[in-house]
């Protein structure tokens, strides 16, 4: 398990576990590229560097690195309301609307 604010190095398919009270965490992708699942949020999700992920709820979540990376953990419920959380709560409803967009198109 990785602690607040750690960053690791990843070989090809080398995984990382987080658990216990994770929400209000952010993964970010700092080389390579990584595949984020977590228990009960639908659907899978690639980080690429430079990119970030915000983690909205608590369950077991799974980081996988597809190639050579990087990743960085950091944040926790005390930093819920940090400069990152805006930017990444845009990004997260910027995504979310695009994929409606799509599904009305179709």
């Amino acid at each position: 398990m990785m602690k607040s604010e750690e960053t690791r190095g990843l070989c090809r398919d080398e995984m990382i576990r987080l658990d216990g009270d994770v929400a209000g965490r952010v993964v970010s992708c700092r080389k390579g590229l990584l595949w984020l699942t977590q228990t009960g949020n639908p659907g899978d999700h690639l980080i690429r560097a430079g990119e970030a992920f915000f983690i909205e709820r608590s369950g077991v979540v799974l980081i996988s690195a597809l190639e050579e990376s990087a990743c960085a953990v950091s944040g926790g419920k005390s930093n819920f309301l940090g400069f990152e959380w805006p930017y990444l709560a845009l990004r997260t409803m910027a995504r979310r609307f695009e994929a409606a967009r799509k599904s009305l198109l179709a």
